[in-house]
């Protein structure tokens, strides 16, 4: 369909095949770039001390796997009745770098208001151990392994209880754990997501703080690069349109300069007839 009034922009064969293999390089080399990142995360606990481990406190096998939950207190007298639970998440990736905010590991802690039978629950500790492994993209060491040594303040209610421990030098160390090919792992770093329940929760420094009664969620988080960083796709489009616009004004130019020529010889051949009409 013709549009009235619009302008005609004419394509020469050359042109045609020119823009098209600068598309089809653009798509090649975005696609050779564009690589997978999979893999998962999990934990485990252990070490649990402080506490008395197996009357307030306990660590537990989930669906997650073996040692996947640590629970601790009780609303009732006897037994684990709705206690407090610090769970440790299954968590896989399946995208593609560069990805900013990459979840590799994640915490999900319910603040059970439990009662308070003893001092045995005040302060306590136990240990998280996480090993996050890539399948993609491949590498000299692509399991990365790091051992959290958190300590548990729980007082009496209706205070919210904190956990300590979430040194950013342990993610250092975890970052380091990991060597891959083609892509950098940086700025591992801790996010806190507050949940449903009946208060808050946050982080500020290595205290992960949540209220009675109430769900958080923990999150390791980091960025990965390409070594070798692509162009952002605005560039390739710039550039196709700065060789479109090349073309045009060559043929443009060609145009203007074979009317010039054209105008020299027709003047040229002029010349003599009028002269020998004058004459």
């Amino acid at each position: 369909m013709t549009v009235p009034g619009a302008p005609r922009v004419a394509i020469s064969r050359r042109q045609a095949l020119g823009l098209a293999s600068v598309v089809g390089l653009v798509f090649t080399v975005l696609s050779a770039h564009a690589v997978p990142v999979i893999g998962y995360g999990d934990g485990s606990f252990g070490s649990l001390s402080s506490c008395a481990v197996g009357y307030d406190c306990r660590i537990v096998t989930t669906t997650n796997g073996t040692a996947t939950q640590m629970q601790w207190g009780s609303q009732s007298l006897t037994g684990f009745a709705s206690p407090s639970t610090l769970t440790a998440a299954d968590i896989s990736f399946n995208t593609v770098a560069p990805v900013t905010g990459l979840e590799i590991a994640r915490l999900d802690w319910y603040n059970s208001a439990t009662l308070r039978l003893n001092t045995s629950l005040d302060v306590f500790a136990v240990n998280y151990s996480l090993a996050v492994h890539f399948d993609s993209p491949t590498g000299a060491d692509p399991n990365g392994n790091e051992l959290f040594h958190l300590t548990i303040q729980n007082p009496v209610n209706p205070t919210g209880d904190s956990i300590y421990g979430l040194y950013l030098s342990d993610l250092s160390g975890l970052s380091t754990s990991i060597t891959l090919d083609g892509v950098t792992l940086s700025n591992f770093r801790y996010s806190v997501a507050d949940g449903s329940g009946a208060g808050t929760s946050w982080l500020q420094g290595n205290r992960w703080y949540n209220d009675e009664s109430n769900y958080s969620r923990l999150s390791i988080l980091a960025d990965i690069a390409l070594a070798h960083p692509v162009p952002e796709p605005a560039t390739y489009v710039t550039l196709m349109t700065g060789l479109l616009a090349l073309g045009f004004t060559t043929r443009r130019s060609r145009r203007l300069l074979n009317r010039r020529r054209l105008a020299t010889v027709l003047s040229a051949l002029r010349s003599p007839w009028r002269l020998g009409r004058r004459a």
